[in-house]
């Protein structure tokens, strides 16, 4: 039986319209810039057939955290724990001279602004993150 997600289920704003958008090839290479906690990433694998695979970046631990939990269910998948400013170092690195699609959903997500130990909400007291 597969891992169980720790986080309630987050479905991203425009999540089908951003993943039409990007898959042009169901065996192609894609990259999830902002995994976040994975909606656009499982859809897009979802979309994918076996051949296909998909990078994905975070900066933030515990979404790095679960998508590792994702790669070690569907070997299509990698995560690394990087600002997506490295995108070409780190294609570079895999030798993937070139992908099919590349998604951003900029901006912060439920979980970082429900937590105020996050120091993103303005909801609650807590420290204030000014990166």
């Amino acid at each position: 039986m597969g891992e169980s997600n720790q986080y309630p289920e987050h479905i991203p704003v425009l999540r089908d319209a951003f993943v039409e958008a990007i898959v042009t090839d169901p065996d192609g290479t894609y990259v999830d810039c902002t995994f976040g906690r994975g909606g656009h990433s499982r859809e897009l694998l979802a979309r994918l057939s076996e051949k296909g695979r998909l990078l994905a970046f975070d900066r933030d631990p515990e979404a790095v955290a679960e998508g590792e939990r994702l790669a070690r269910q569907d070997a299509r998948f990698t995560i690394v724990h990087a600002d997506f400013a490295r995108l070409g170092e780190i294609l570079d690195e895999r030798g993937w001279s070139q992908v099919n699609g590349i998604g951003f959903d900029l901006g912060v997500s439920s979980p970082q602004v429900d937590n105020a130990e996050r120091g993103f909400s303005f909801q609650k007291s807590g420290p204030l993150d000014m990166r």
